[in-house]
């Protein structure tokens, strides 16, 4: 497929500009102890879409962002949706390698940063500062705004079962498509005010915020290091919060056992990205906050379906009905419809669906069928329309939200000069979903540590890097060549001590990573 998008929606930026006009003093971000109306963020917008031109930005034109600041980058977010460019995040933690190698998939040609030392990937950087008071262009300025955005305005790098990234484009159309559903779903409106737990840099969260400026509503920024989100709840008056599964075993670490839930006062606290348990939903309703959400969605199609706290305890591991406009059905491993009840590949259609990966046939032809997308998960809907979700079809891992395949981690391992054949398997953990493990055979001769192992994973793969390596003798194979998966997870569970359970599945008590990506 090509990147280039449905110009028939309208510029993205366009709806944040349609609530500045109306509601110019109105809160649109609070970022720490200063609040930013909406008059006030459109006028930074162009601000910072005239100097991002002045440094030959044009439309349609791949931008790769670094940055410290969030606010700034939200500006730039704005001022580079305006101009119908295409942005791609480049967070300032990745290593070198997995910079440049994200900056390469993409096609990225510039780099936008506010940190004075960062690394360009190879690009030209562009140094981007708020603080020079320079005088807003005329908004009718068609040199900056681009009213029907032929590219998309966001490129999404995921993990691929080939060990290729795929590429996911988001274009105008297909994210007006997912704020109304976001909008059906939790009846966001200008009187919330939001706050995301992951950083900016995750595209979950950039989307958050576009369609929260989007529907006149507030973003709250805070120090997710320093600060205290029970304290910026209460303090901002946040009405809403999206998070994962990790962030609330954290935020249960932390709230006492007994009393009165530590987040009463939202009025939706959302969880995604992974599997989220029923004695988990139990936890976070009792110590957290009673008015949950568990949302099952992608970044192929966006939120597909949702559950909340009046039907959360009715159907065990339900994730819901399909939100306004989707359709979710179930079938077989090849594309026959199965009746309520029966166990099989989800599937879903609906607006907010892509329409398949960036110049990858291969993927788009496995994922995308005759208008279904189909990623690979297992499921059963209910006689009255539920959706429960049963876990992959496939070897995908999630690790705190993250899709990791794989043959991402056997391919970069296998490119190390002393590995012969690699071989990745999940550790299942309570907190974090799946720990990816990789065991590593050696060429006769070689040799090579595990902390040299890692490094090398690192600069390559960041997140998505195993947290343990393990050098073997053999990787247990079948005479075909076939992995055999079984063997290898139980010698793996005994080299790192973790116990196994039903099904041969090693499960982590707390946690076995030696350091972080």
């Amino acid at each position: 497929m090509t990147r280039s998008g449905d110009r028939s929606a309208g510029n993205l930026a366009d709806a944040f500009a349609a609530q500045a006009a109306r509601r110019p003093d109105a809160i649109a971000v609070v970022d720490g102890d200063r609040t930013v109306s909406y008059g006030a963020l459109d006028a930074a917008t162009w601000r910072a879409a005239a100097h991002l031109a002045r440094a030959g930005v044009r439309r349609g034109d791949v931008v790769a962002l670094t940055f410290d600041r969030e606010f700034d980058s939200l500006v730039a977010t704005l001022a580079l949706v305006r101009m119908g460019a295409t942005l791609v995040a480049l967070p300032a933690g990745d290593p070198p390698g997995l910079r440049a190698r994200t900056a390469a998939s993409t096609g990225a040609q510039v780099l936008v940063t506010d940190r004075p030392d960062a690394d360009a990937a190879g690009l030209p950087t562009v140094a981007f500062d708020l603080a020079p008071p320079a005088p807003a262009p005329q908004p009718d300025d068609a040199t900056l705004r681009d009213p029907a955005p032929a590219a998309p305005w966001l490129l999404i790098v995921g993990s691929g079962s080939t060990g290729r990234p795929k590429l996911i484009a988001l274009d105008h159309a297909v994210s007006h498509a997912r704020t109304a559903m976001q909008r059906a779903a939790f009846g966001i409106s200008p009187a919330d005010r939001v706050v995301c737990l992951s950083p900016i840099d995750f595209a979950i969260t950039r989307q958050r915020y576009l369609e929260t400026l989007i529907d006149g509503a507030a973003v709250v920024l805070y120090d997710r290091r320093r600060d205290d989100l029970r304290a910026v709840c209460a303090r901002h008056a946040v009405s809403v919060v999206h998070g994962s599964v990790v962030h609330m075993e954290r935020l249960l670490q932390r709230a006492p056992a007994d009393g009165p839930p530590v987040l009463g006062a939202l009025r939706v606290l959302r969880i995604g990205g992974s599997t989220v348990s029923d004695a988990l939903r139990a936890q976070v309703m009792r110590r957290l906050c009673p008015n949950l959400y568990v949302a099952y969605s992608m970044n192929e199609f966006g939120i597909a379906t949702c559950v909340g706290p009046g039907q959360m305890h009715r159907t065990p591991g339900s994730v819901g009905r399909p939100v306004a406009g989707i359709e979710v059905r179930i079938t077989d491993g090849d594309g026959r419809p199965l009746p309520a009840g029966e166990t099989g590949l989800i599937g879903g259609r609906g607006p907010g669906l892509v329409e398949g990966y960036v110049d990858d046939d291969t993927a788009t032809a496995r994922a995308f069928r005759a208008g279904w997308f189909v990623p690979g998960d297992l499921g059963l809907l209910t006689e009255d329309g539920e959706l429960l979700h049963r876990g992959r079809a496939d070897h995908m891992m999630i690790l705190d939200g993250i899709n990791i395949h794989p043959a991402e981690i056997e391919e970069v391992m296998g490119r190390h000069p002393a590995v012969a054949d690699a071989a990745a398997v999940p550790m299942r953990s309570r907190m974090h979903q799946d720990i990816p493990v990789c065991a590593v055979a050696l060429h006769a001769g070689q040799a090579a540590s595990e902390a040299e192992l890692l490094a090398h994973a690192r600069d390559a793969l960041g997140p998505r890097m195993p947290r343990r390596i393990v050098v073997v003798g053999q990787i247990p194979r079948s005479d075909q060549g076939k992995l055999q998966r079984a063997a290898l997870t139980a010698t793996l569970a005994r080299a790192l001590g973790v116990p196994m359970v039903a099904r041969d599945t090693p499960t982590v008590a707390h946690d076995i990573r030696p350091g972080s990506p």
